[in-house]
């Protein structure tokens, strides 16, 4: 008992779920650089105060750049935060719910072996 139609769907959801695997393991790799740049931006942002507290004569320059990196970890943060929603979403989808539904493919496929076992001991009969 072989429904060839239902196993060239569990075949591309096995295909899909490789291929989301592959989109999480990149967004956790991009959230992990963003959250080192948003690190760096924030200490560049800090140097760049200090520097304009102690260069009177660089002070207006060194201001500026101090509130533009702020302002960048600022939204990096943002984005960060939205990325983070999108590692987890992702996670979810490829650890919960796809797993759930490759489990119910296995014990579909259980049930047919049995089934198919039960049909050709019956036929001996």
């Amino acid at each position: 008992t072989v429904d060839l139609e239902l196993e060239t769907q569990i075949e591309l959801l096995r295909e899909t779920k490789r291929k989301y695997e592959s989109v999480l393991q990149l967004a956790r790799a991009l959230t992990a650089h963003l959250y080192s740049l948003v690190q760096t931006q924030h200490a560049l942002g800090d140097a760049f105060a200090d520097l304009s507290q102690k260069s009177p004569e660089l002070q207006e320059e060194f201001g500026y750049n101090a509130e533009t990196q702020k302002l960048l970890c600022k939204n990096g943060e943002t984005l960060l935060g939205a990325v983070n929603f999108f590692v987890s979403s992702i996670n979810t989808l490829v650890n919960k719910t796809m797993e759930d539904t490759l489990m119910t493919v296995k014990q579909y496929e259980t049930a047919r072996l049995e089934y198919d076992a039960y049909r050709t001991d019956l036929a001996e009969l």
